[in-house]
C-alpha cells in the first residue's frame, strides 16, 4: 500500500518539509518494526551493495522455484487452462505446495512451511485458496528480488535465456502430469501432494534435474548484481565464517569498485543507530522533563555529534525522500554553532519525538512517544531497559541493520555450492 503525506504540513519545532513523493516502505505493519521510518534510508544504501535481493530470500531454491513455477505457467498447456486471475493465483498457490513439498521429501532446503509441512507429514494437502506461507511466501517475497535481476519481465514472464535452460530439463510428460493433476482444483478442493508424487514420478524427476542443474545455478548468480557485486557477496561469505560481530564484518569489507558504496554504509549506519537508542531512551522516560533525558545521556553527546556530522556528508547522495528530515536531524545534532550541548540534546530529542508522531500519523497509528509541555509521555507502553541503548550511543557498536549483505552472502554460497 502507497501512502502519500499531506503537502506542506508544518511540525511543532517546524523544521521537516513534508514530502508528497510515496513512500511504499512507510506503512501500517511496519509502524512497530520501524517507527522511525528509517528503513527506507538504510535499503537504498544497501542497494548499492545488494542490488537484488530482499532480506527475505535466504534460499536459493526458492530463487530457483518461484522462476520455475512462473516459467510452467506459461506453457501452451497450462495457458489453455489459466484463463482468469482467480485460476492463475489458485496456480500459483498449489505450484508453491508441491515444490516446497518435494524439497522436505528429498532434503533439501525448503524456503517457507516448515511448520505446516511437519504437521501434515506424508499426508500433506495444499489449497487453491490456502492463505499459509507454504503456498504463498515465494510469490511475496521472492518474486521482486528476481524482477530486479532481470529474471522477470515486467509481465512476469521468465527470462528467455533461462526458459532455454529450464526446457533442456523439464519435460512434457511432467508438464501433461501437472495440468491433469491441477486442473481439477485451481479454484477449489484440496490436492494431496503426495500422492500426486508417488503416481507420477516424472514429476519428482523433472524437479530433481531442474534443481540438481549447475548451470541454472550459474544463471541465476546474476541475482547478486554485477561482477563487482557478486566478489562483494563472496567476501562477505567468508566473513560470516569467523567469529565476528555484523559492525567488525562491516569494518573489514573492502572492494575497489565499490568502495564509495561501503563509505555510505559507514556514514549511515552509526547515526541511525543514534536515532534507534535515543527513541529507546525516551521510551524508557515516562513522566520525566525532557531537560532531564537529555541531560542523561550527555556523556554520549561528543560521540552522537560525531556520527550525526557523518550523516551530513551523506546530503545529495541518497534519494529516498525519507532521507531529507533524517538529514534535519542529523544538522541539529551536529551543528557546531549550538552555545551550549545540553540545548542541543534538548533540541535533537524534541525534534525526534515530532517527527516519529508525523510518521505514525502517515501511518493511521498513534505514536509510541509525545511531549506533553515538557514531560514525555508513552501512549504505547514503556521501554523496559534503556542500559543497552546508553551504552550503544557511546560506542556505536553492534549494528543493527546488514544493507542486505548477510542475505547476499547466504545466497552466493547457496549458488557456488550448486555449481560444484
Amino acid at each position: 500500500m502507497v501512502l502519500y503525506s499531506e503537502p506542506q504540513r508544518a511540525t511543532a519545532l517546524g523544521i521537516f518539509p513534508y514530502f508528497t513523493q510515496p513512500d511504499p516502505e512507510l506503512n501500517r505493519d511496519s509502524a512497530g518494526r520501524d517507527p522511525l521510518g528509517v528503513l527506507p534510508v538504510w535499503s537504498e544504501v544497501g542497494r548499492g551493495l545488494v542490488p537484488c535481493l530482499a532480506s527475505p530470500v535466504l534460499q536459493a531454491n526458492g530463487i530457483r522455484a518461484v522462476l520455475l513455477i512462473h516459467w510452467i505457467g506459461d506453457l501452451p498447456r497450462f495457458q489453455k487452462l489459466l484463463t482468469s486471475a482467480a485460476r492463475m493465483r489458485g496456480f500459483l498457490r498449489l505450484m508453491e505446495g508441491i515444490v516446497e513439498y518435494w524439497l522436505s521429501v528429498s532434503d533439501r532446503r525448503i524456503c517457507f512451511g516448515s511448520q505446516a509441512l511437519a504437521a501434515a507429514g506424508n499426508e500433506f494437502k495444499v489449497t487453491a485458496t490456502s492463505g499459509k506461507t507454504v503456498a504463498n511466501g515465494l510469490h511475496q517475497y521472492y518474486r521482486g528480488s528476481c524482477q530486479r535481476a532481470g529474471l522477470f519481465d515486467s509481465d512476469w514472464a521468465v527470462e528467455g535465456a533461462l526458459g532455454a535452460l529450464f526446457e533442456k530439463v523439464w519435460t512434457e510428460s511432467a508438464t501433461k502430469a501437472l495440468a491433469q493433476a491441477l486442473e481439477p482444483v485451481l479454484e477449489r478442493g484440496k490436492l494431496a501432494v503426495d500422492l500426486l508424487l508417488a503416481t507420477n514420478p516424472q514429476i519428482d524427476e523433472a524437479f530433481e534435474r531442474v534443481f540438481e542443474s549447475t548451470a541454472i545455478s550459474a544463471h541465476l548468480c546474476c541475482i547478486l548484481g554485477e561482477d563487482r557485486h557478486r566478489a562483494l557477496a563472496r567476501t562477505f561469505a567468508e566473513l560470516r565464517r569467523q567469529d565476528l560481530k555484523l559492525h567488525e564484518r562491516a569494518e573489514r569489507l573492502a572492494s575497489d569498485a565499490l568502495s564509495v558504496e561501503i563509505e555510505r554504509m559507514h556514514l549511515c549506519e552509526p547515526f541511525l543507530l543514534v536515532l534507534q537508542d535515543t527513541f529507546t531512551i525516551l521510551r524508557a522516560s515516562p513522566g520525566l522533563p525532557i531537560s532531564k533525558v537529555a541531560a542523561g545521556i550527555q556523556h554520549c553527546a561528543e560521540s552522537m555529534r560525531q556520527r550525526a556530522a557523518a550523516f551530513v556528508d551523506l546530503e545529495g547522495q541518497v534519494r529516498s525522500p525519507r532521507m531529507r528530515p533524517l538529514q534535519k536531524l542529523a544538522q541539529l545534532l551536529a551543528n557546531p554553532g549550538q552555545p551550549a550541548m545540553q540545548v542541543t540534546m534538548e533540541a535533537f530529542m524534541c525534534a525526534l519525538v515530532a517527527y516519529h508522531r508525523e510518521c505514525m500519523e502517515e501511518r493511521g497509528r498513534d505514536p509510541m512517544v509525545v511531549l506533553e509541555g515538557d514531560v514525555v509521555v508513552l501512549p504505547g507502553g514503556a521501554e523496559r531497559d534503556a542500559d543497552f541503548a546508553r551504552e550503544r550511543l557511546i560506542t556505536g557498536q553492534p549494528w543493527d541493520n546488514d544493507y542486505y549483505l548477510n542475505t547476499a552472502a547466504i545466497i552466493c554460497r547457496q549458488l557456488d555450492e550448486g555449481q560444484a
